[in-house]
């Protein structure tokens, strides 16, 4: 079986492609029993990705080159072969003594993993991320967080730099903003400091940078920062970046800062439905202790809109007139403090998604409706309940009714689909963007 997977591993490298290649498909160990193939992985999140993106084209591949049918399986066991990694965790006794590691720019205390709100919008860079604190280094690297302003990008990797520092105390972390590196860069190159400033970004262990496209178009900073990430990834050294679109989408990026980026693992954040943002903001309430009704919750989601920095100005608002005002939050104050200040948002509704999608694809609404099943109303179909269930924000059994009365399931498959394609091909990322952006205007 060693034999079979080894001869299965170039067709897969043309198959899936370079960059799916060494992050999935190399670090898995492939083994055999009385069930079949066993393909070993590292973690329940490797597992949850193998299976949902890879796991038919690996079976597929084997089976032709088995000449006859392979049940084929993931279980979680195999492990990665070490490489540059942070000292091992202090035990508890020592983790309170030791020293804090060298550290730049500044964390937000309470945007931790364990406060941060996952749903289907941002799960996989959740997850992305949780693998990243347990193994700095050692996979996804780099890292690259995507998605609109004030969906969770900061908040999450705040995170795992908490997460970095409670296992391993000592380790040097740099966590700033691209605007923050590009200043830093302005004033060593004035005080002719530069020697001092690459030695400080390049014996880091972990560098974040947040928005990095504010590095488009800036040609100096661009460049010290392509040595920088050099440096860095030569020595085993974890990057993680933030920006509000994927690195092929930025304008102005150097290509060869863009094929780096892209050389890692590209996880998204899109906005979050009405269902998680009611959730979020009740754990902000929760964590301030603020006393938040449930329809005052909903009044919130639906004044606020997609992005979690407007939800939590809008809360933040509410508590603060009630706390002056000395009394107790409901509908009528909450109301009186929105005011003007945070507008009813234009709603998008399925028909709306129906139509748009329609005019693209060069399709009628009623082909979308219809039980055909060719590729050319399929994947159209498809996307368009996606974006009924992500940007019109509608439940999965009335999108359901409205394309031509099927069952819910097939919505909540649909929708699988799509992020998952989202996750792996950029053409299709862009192509959701792009519609979601026309349905939002």
């Amino acid at each position: 079986m060693v034999g079979l997977w080894s001869a299965a591993l170039p067709l897969l490298r043309q198959q899936v492609g370079e960059r799916n290649f060494s992050t999935w498909i190399e670090p898995i160990r492939c083994a055999s029993d009385e069930e079949g193939v066993r393909l070993e992985v590292p973690s329940r999140f490797f597992q949850d990705w193998i299976t949902r993106h890879f796991l038919p084209t690996i079976r597929d591949t084997l089976t032709l080159l088995a000449g006859q049918p392979c049940a084929v399986r993931t279980v979680i066991g195999g492990a990665l072969p070490p490489k540059s990694r942070p000292a091992a965790p202090a035990s508890s006794e020592q983790r309170v003594e030791a020293p804090r590691g060298p550290r730049i720019g500044q964390l937000v205390a309470h945007y931790t993993f364990e406060t941060f709100v996952v749903g289907p919008s941002n799960e996989i860079a959740y997850r992305a991320m949780q693998e990243v604190g347990a193994a700095p280094g050692r996979r996804f690297n780099p890292a690259v967080v995507h998605g609109g302003v004030g969906l969770g990008k900061t908040h999450l990797i705040n995170g795992l730099a908490h997460e970095v520092l409670r296992r391993w105390p000592r380790v040097r972390v740099a966590c700033l903003s691209g605007e923050s590196f590009m200043n830093i860069l302005i004033s060593s190159l004035r005080q002719d400091q530069m020697a001092a400033f690459r030695d400080r970004f390049r014996q880091v262990d972990l560098l974040i940078l947040d928005d990095v496209q504010f590095l488009a178009g800036k040609e100096r900073t661009q460049e010290e920062f392509f040595h920088t990430f050099n440096a860095l990834y030569g020595s085993g050294k974890q990057i993680v970046l933030t920006s509000d679109k994927p690195p092929s989408a930025i304008a102005g990026l150097e290509e060869r800062l863009r094929s780096r980026f892209e050389g890692g693992m590209i996880a998204d954040i899109h906005p979050p439905t009405a269902e998680m943002r009611f959730a979020i903001v009740h754990a902000k309430a929760d964590r301030q202790s603020i006393q938040l009704p449930d329809d005052v919750a909903k009044l919130l989601v639906d004044r606020a809109g997609p992005s979690v920095r407007e939800l939590e100005g809008a809360l933040t608002r509410v508590a603060a007139t009630a706390a002056v005002r000395g009394v107790p939050i409901t509908m009528a104050l909450a109301e009186a403090a929105l005011g003007p200040y945070v507008p009813m948002r234009n709603t998008v509704s399925v028909e709306a998604v129906q139509e748009a999608v329609s005019q693209h694809f060069g399709l009628t609404v009623g082909d979308l409706k219809s039980h055909r099943r060719g590729r050319d109303v399929a994947f159209p179909r498809q996307v368009a309940m996606y974006l009924s269930r992500v940007t019109a924000e509608a439940s999965f059994p009335s999108i359901a009714e409205k394309f031509g009365g099927r069952d819910h399931s097939t919505v909540m498959h649909a929708v699988r689909v799509i992020e998952g394609r989202r996750a792996t091909d950029k053409k299709i990322d862009q192509l959701i963007s792009v519609l979601d952006g026309q349905l939002r205007a």
